[in-house]
């Protein structure tokens, strides 16, 4: 079955991915960005066989289901895949349900960290990014594959911060959950990282399985924030595709209290006030 690991865009989901990559994936000493390979994103095309073309999204939505079925009869053991897709029914389609999913690591952060991370990231200005961050009907452009093989844009559907976050975190659907959250990621990555370890051994039924001390310390230097930045300096990152920022660009320097303008920090306590106050953001 898969394993998704989910997050809003900006939220800390490629560090995991980084994390869970190294930890179980590394046949080396040293981190490389091939690694994630391992934890693919989640495209309904890199699925689809030639002789049933994808026309338009709601081909890509038709299939979410069916391409999900697919990877699990095929590959016949838990994978990991990358989404920022919203855990959404869409015209009756799911994006998935607890038959294909064995379970979710949700990594969520502070939504007035993410809008300057995302700001930055998409070089746009402030009002645009708090209206797409607001916006329940905002989507993503998926990869170029799509556009290569049937002519489309295919999208990824992300909504707002907040629905985002309750449609996996409080899904209806009986799939597990492990919430990361990104600042205690900062704090303590060792004791996030065991946290999720277990998950992944509750999900499996692997009820004797320890986590190697020695190994997770290694993870940790490989995958650190100033590692990251500096690889990607060194030898880019696919990921960010055409963007001029770097993918890895201020990290904890990213502090909303001293850099974002508090008209914008009101609207976004005001529009997701439960579920920061759920989250201990206020």
């Amino acid at each position: 079955m898969i394993v998704w690991i989910s997050s809003y865009p900006k939220s800390g989901n490629t560090w995991i991915r980084a994390l869970l990559a190294y930890y179980f994936f590394s046949k080396t000493k040293k981190f490389d960005f091939s690694l994630l390979k391992h934890i693919p994103n989640f495209n309904v095309s890199d699925f689809i066989h030639e002789k049933k073309p994808l026309k338009t999204n709601e081909d890509i939505i038709e299939n979410w289901i069916p391409v999900q079925k697919f990877i699990n009869e095929k590959f016949k053991r838990n994978l990991f895949f990358k989404t920022h897709n919203i855990c959404i029914t869409n015209n009756g389609k799911k994006f998935t349900n607890n038959k294909v999913s064995a379970g979710c690591i949700y990594i969520v952060r502070d939504p007035r960290n993410v809008i300057t991370s995302y700001k930055n990231f998409e070089n746009e200005t402030y009002d645009k990014t708090q209206k797409n961050i607001f916006n329940e009907n905002h989507f993503l452009l998926s990869n170029e594959s799509t556009f290569k093989r049937f002519g489309i844009k295919g999208i990824e559907v992300i909504g707002s911060w907040s629905q985002h976050y309750n449609s996996w975190v409080h899904n209806k659907l009986n799939i597990p959950v492990c919430l990361i959250k990104y600042e205690d990621l900062i704090k303590n990555p060792s004791l996030e990282f065991e946290k999720v370890f277990d998950f992944l051994k509750e999900i499996n039924n692997e009820r004797n399985t320890t986590i190697d001390k020695k190994r997770l310390k290694e993870t940790i230097g490989q995958t650190d924030f100033k590692n990251l930045k500096n690889l990607e300096e060194d030898v880019g990152f696919l990921e960010k595709q055409n963007r001029k920022v770097n993918f890895f660009n201020q990290g904890v320097e990213n502090d909303w209290k001293k850099i974002l303008p508090r008209n914008i920090s009101i609207e976004i306590e005001k529009k997701f006030k439960n579920e920061m106050i759920e989250l201990g953001y206020l």
